[in-house]
């Protein structure tokens, strides 16, 4: 079993990621020492264990009430919240009252697949790739369980946001996370499937212009609920590598908060420079240390792969951030905006 150090949820969809110090595989000991060092360090209320790799088998239900009878007996009154990424293929109702009475939050992946239907017309349908996942959510439904659905975005179905949109929507979905695709080949370049730059700040701003006019309030989107965070100068982090006291990060040893702390302090130099002369520097924080792999102005190799797309949807939502920021200021809902706009 794996388990996610708590306090990031990244939006890259990588497996070559560059700090794999964020997961570690653990016996029945280790795992009864990480859940107490995790409960007595954590210095918030709330304590968040995100799960991962899991299969929804007999073994890992019996590991998982395990989970929780530690938890319970190393709590100290605090909040324990626990997150599971499933696939579905064998959840079940017992599952999903296991799920309710421990209050876990549950990420589904959906694959939305762009399928050309009329080349003439050029019309395009949207399907899943994997129609468990329908199966999945009405059972999760049927058991009043939240659950946030989790979407990479590539170089196809980016071409029809709102087709994705409307699909996730109309699946269900209440909380999207998107994830832009970007991997990198050993020769050079990347993979033809990963998202461009522009092609995420076009994806970004599409549905942005739906999501405030129809759902802000009843759908979340974090991306889109962070960038109002960081409006209002308020500590959201979409990320470890946003800026934050070290209270707020989690790591399995000493050893490992030194490396990550380290990271960071290196991420942040390299893009100092270029980045504070950005207007928008602190909604994005120069982004993932990962992305930082294209050319900026001084040809360093250290530039936001995604900058551009960011720099493209920042500018684009400042208007309607800087209304819900008066509308949250005067203590109205930044959600009352829908009225305003046509």
């Amino acid at each position: 079993m794996r388990a996610k150090l708590p306090g990031a949820s990244c939006y890259v969809h990588s497996k070559d990621c560059s700090y794999p110090s964020k997961t570690y595989c653990m016996d029945d000991t280790e795992l009864q020492l990480f859940i107490r060092q995790e409960i007595d360090t954590r210095g918030t209320h709330d304590v968040i264990f995100s799960w991962q790799d899991c299969e929804l088998t007999p073994e890992r239900l019996i590991f998982f009430k395990s989970v929780i009878e530690l938890q319970k007996k190393f709590s100290q009154d605090k909040k324990i919240i626990n997150t599971l990424p499933i696939n579905g293929t064998l959840l079940d109702d017992s599952w999903c009252e296991f799920f309710k009475e421990n209050q876990f939050l549950i990420s589904v992946e959906v694959d939305v697949d762009i399928q050309p239907v009329d080349k003439l017309h050029n019309e395009i349908s949207v399907k899943s790739t994997n129609h468990i996942v329908e199966k999945t959510v009405r059972l999760l439904q049927q058991h009043d369980l939240e659950f946030q659905t989790v979407t990479v975005i590539d170089a196809i179905n980016s071409q029809q946001p709102l087709q994705v949109y409307h699909y996730l929507r109309n699946l269900g979905s209440r909380h999207m996370l998107f994830i832009p695709f970007l991997k990198p080949l050993e020769r050079g370049g990347f993979e033809a499937q990963s998202l461009s730059p522009t092609a995420l700040g076009i994806f970004l701003k599409t549905i942005f212009y739906t999501w405030i006019r129809l759902d802000i309030g009843t759908i979340k989107i974090p991306f889109f609920e962070h960038t109002f965070a960081a409006w209002c100068g308020l500590f959201v982090p979409n990320c470890v590598y946003a800026p934050s006291d070290d209270s707020n990060q989690a790591t399995a040893t000493a050893m490992q908060e030194i490396i990550a702390n380290q990271r960071v302090e290196q991420s942040q130099t390299t893009r100092l420079e270029e980045c504070t002369r950005c207007k928008v520097e602190f909604a994005c924080h120069g982004g993932c240390a990962r992305e930082s792999i294209a050319l900026s102005q001084c040809a360093d190799p250290q530039l936001n792969y995604f900058c551009e797309g960011y720099k493209a949807f920042f500018t684009y939502v400042e208007p309607y951030m800087l209304m819900m920021r008066a509308l949250w200021e005067q203590s109205y809902a930044p959600s009352d905006i829908r009225q305003y706009l046509a």
